[in-house]
């Protein structure tokens, strides 16, 4: 499963079961159509995490990192390049 799809199958079924969506455009500003909000963030850096083996860092969690689906993982890669 790609980074994309793993991560959208996350925010579907963890954080949009509410929404009523079955899949997510890669840009769309996940923050702005609330399908993640503070806590979401939270549940996100965890899986994050966990499942791409990187440690999400304090000054890290802005919205910027988490807005879409792209900027996470344009996120994962800067991370996974520093390591």
């Amino acid at each position: 499963m790609t980074t994309s799809k793993n991560i959208e199958k996350f925010l579907l079924t963890e954080m949009g079961a509410d929404v009523g969506k079955q899949s997510l455009d890669p840009d769309e500003d996940l923050l702005d159509q609330r399908i993640i909000d503070s806590m979401g963030i939270l549940k996100l850096v965890v899986f994050l995490e966990k499942a791409h083996n990187i440690k999400v860092l304090d000054e890290e969690v802005v919205p910027e990192n988490f807005q879409s689906i792209n900027s996470m993982i344009k996120f994962i890669e800067q991370k996974t390049v520093q390591k």
